[in-house]
């Protein structure tokens, strides 16, 4: 890896006129300048190609897939396109804070430019309706136990991630079967061989409102995790153990829940088996099924906390 590396910024878009604009702006007045954007359209059918046709910036193409195909393909395409050793992603509805690039090369220059390492950061959280901006602290994903952390719980953001292209080609690319959580089955994959450093600092501005719509899309949000933790099962029961499995499964039947998607609690909670320790959540869980109310509900989360604390200290150690 040479210094002063090119960076390939890949930006998946469809139907994002409204907001291409201030995410390309938030790219290119990047003070790392050695880079190149490649904005990958899924067959638009709004002015969004139109919108990117007009920066005369050199730096910038635009590729048109042939068919409606999703975000993950769209940022294959990218990958494969791109020039540069290492990839940055970034979603067409969200910006990045100035010196973001900057302070993720310096980071992997301070390991001799590795590339089997992933760089991710913090970030802001935008609410659109409300026009207020907040500190999001991401899981702190990096060390020893990074790939049993991220078989756990989802993170990071692909904003927020630099990664090798050497990496990703290990990897055979992104998985374009994923409905939703892309970013977490992706940095799964990558954790098998690389090592990530975490960026304390917020760099990028992630969007939230109408903009986000797989966010708000409860099916797609239900089926994504679901594929993730069922694709990752042996290495979750390997690495972390049963209860962590057992852990998210009653996170997807909360999902179900709070969704009010009771067909899919249905289908899921045949694959779990009770423990002690959680039986008082899912007493819960099946009082919430039978009288159609959302899961994520305070007045549970305290005794269930209450329970737990009951069961450690009266359960026998053997």
């Amino acid at each position: 890896m040479k210094h002063n590396p090119l960076i390939s910024v890949v930006v998946p878009t469809f139907n994002r006129q409204k907001t291409i604009s201030y995410c390309l702006n938030s790219v290119l007045a990047q003070t790392y300048d050695n880079l190149e954007v490649i904005v990958v359209d899924d067959c638009s059918t709004d002015d969004t190609v139109s919108i990117i046709n007009t920066y005369p910036d050199p730096r910038l193409r635009c590729v048109v897939l042939e068919k409606n195909s999703g975000a993950q393909a769209a940022r294959n395409r990218g990958i494969k396109a791109a020039k540069g050793d290492w990839i940055a992603f970034q979603d067409s509805d969200d910006e990045w804070l100035p010196e973001k690039l900057e302070k993720q090369v310096a980071a992997i220059a301070a390991v001799n430019y590795d590339p089997w390492v992933v760089v991710h950061s913090n970030a802001f959280r935008y609410d659109t309706v409300k026009k207020k901006k907040k500190l999001w602290l991401l899981p702190i994903v990096e060390g020893d136990d990074q790939y049993s952390s991220l078989l756990k719980s989802p993170a990071p953001l692909y904003q927020a991630m630099l990664v090798s292209k050497i990496a990703l080609e290990k990897i055979e690319y992104l998985d374009e079967n994923v409905p939703s959580f892309q970013e977490w089955d992706t940095s799964i994959r990558l954790a098998k061989y690389c090592n990530f450093i975490h960026i304390k600092e917020p760099l990028i501005i992630y969007h939230i409102g109408d903009s986000h719509a797989i966010s708000g899309d409860g099916l797609r949000n239900i089926e994504g995790w679901h594929y993730i933790i069922n694709k990752h099962e042996d290495d979750i029961k390997k690495f972390c153990g049963g209860e962590a499995w057992q852990k998210l499964i009653i996170q997807l039947l909360e999902k179900c829940l709070n969704f009010g998607l009771t067909e899919y609690y249905d289908r899921y909670r045949s694959r779990l088996s009770i423990s002690n320790k959680d039986l008082f959540k899912m007493v819960y869980l099946i009082l919430c099924r039978k009288f159609f109310l959302r899961a994520d509900n305070m007045l549970y989360r305290f005794p269930v906390k209450i329970y737990h604390n009951f069961i450690s200290k009266n359960t026998p150690r053997t």
